[in-house]
């Protein structure tokens, strides 16, 4: 089936399913830069321009531009039940419960819906009775199937640009400029940096060393709270050049801090002064030990003055900051049809 739309409508259009889907909003610019090549003809031109496009390449444009801003795991819009199909296909024994427990969850789906519908229902469908009935019928691999069919289901209608299902019910928009531009730390999903920006990142790790200075601290705090710190991040523009403090325990607030941290956005190498000033820092406030976290890395000048004075001092480099990224990330995952 094609469809027949003008341009500005069709950029405004997946401008909002890409806003809603994912709860980033970009600008015209930034979409500029992540279509897709093979949709350069459709989306340069004149605003006016009526276009021809088929339904199954508006899919895969939406399907591309949610897995460039890191809200979906893939690009591919293969369905999730030929994904599954493939997976258990050299199995036949699994092979014959997936397709027993896909057409149960075809006949669970069509009845639940009707009766949402009936009942002018919010709540969205519980799949609760789908998984138990699969699990008496077979047990614990029953359970996991159901439950990874259902995962599928709800994946394939959250990258689908016909519909309004999403994984996360998002109460706000986040501007991806922002990311870049702003110092602001508020944010309703996530204690110091929003996880929009984090999912993000994780697609687009090229991308961390120009995002604002403010995130980058951050971007810092969240992991470090997340791996069961006690964390206190710095005023900013008056912190004495400790952007961070972090603490085993909650009660140990009270004293000098665990950790204390730097972070430096540099693109160049992190000199032997910065390392001599953290130490310093170190033995100012009583701390047991130093981290530089950078989107660099130390200088050999830098290693070898930690090396030599046995200074309690380690880094955190690019490559490490990868890793952060893809820990914190939201895991490839949704909701069942609905929060």
């Amino acid at each position: 089936m094609a469809i027949w739309i003008n341009r500005n409508h069709l950029v405004g259009r997946t401008s909002e399913i890409i806003g809603y889907k994912s709860g980033l909003g970009l600008t015209l610019e930034e979409f500029n830069d992540i279509v897709p090549i093979q949709f350069h003809s459709l989306w340069f031109g004149n605003s006016t321009d009526l276009l021809r496009i088929r339904s199954e390449e508006y899919e895969e444009l939406i399907t591309y531009l949610l897995y460039k801003v890191g809200n979906t795991q893939s690009p591919s819009t293969v369905p999730s039940s030929i994904l599954l199909h493939n997976k258990y296909r050299n199995n036949p024994e699994l092979l014959k419960m997936y397709m027993d427990l896909a057409a149960s969850a075809i006949n669970f789906l069509s009845e639940a819906t009707r009766k949402f519908v009936e009942n002018n229902s919010k709540n969205g469908i519980d799949p609760s009775p789908y998984v138990i009935e699969s699990g008496i019928k077979y047990e614990k691999k029953g359970v996991e199937m159901a439950i990874e069919i259902m995962k599928g289901f709800n994946s394939d209608l959250h990258r689908s640009p016909w519909g309004e299902i999403r994984q996360i019910n998002w109460t706000d928009i986040a501007q991806l400029k922002n990311l870049f531009e702003s110092e602001s730390l508020e944010t309703l999903y996530g204690n110091f940096i929003d996880q929009r920006y984090i999912d993000y990142l994780s697609h687009n790790f090229d991308s961390i060393g120009n995002i604002h200075w403010r995130k980058f601290e951050a971007l810092t705090c969240e992991f470090f709270e997340k791996q069961g710190y006690y964390v206190e991040i710095g005023e900013g523009r008056n912190d004495d050049g400790i952007d961070a403090r972090l603490w085993t325990h909650e009660i140990d607030k009270l004293g000098p801090p665990t950790i204390i941290i730097q972070c430096k956005r540099y693109k160049d190498k992190i000199e032997k002064m910065v390392v001599k000033s953290l130490w310093a820092d170190i033995q100012e406030y009583g701390a047991e030990s130093g981290l530089l976290v950078t989107t660099s890395s130390l200088s050999p000048g830098a290693e070898k003055v930690c090396t030599a004075r046995n200074y309690p001092i380690t880094q955190v480099n690019r490559e490490t900051l990868k890793l952060w990224i893809k820990v914190m990330r939201t895991p490839y995952k949704g909701v069942f049809m609905a929060e």
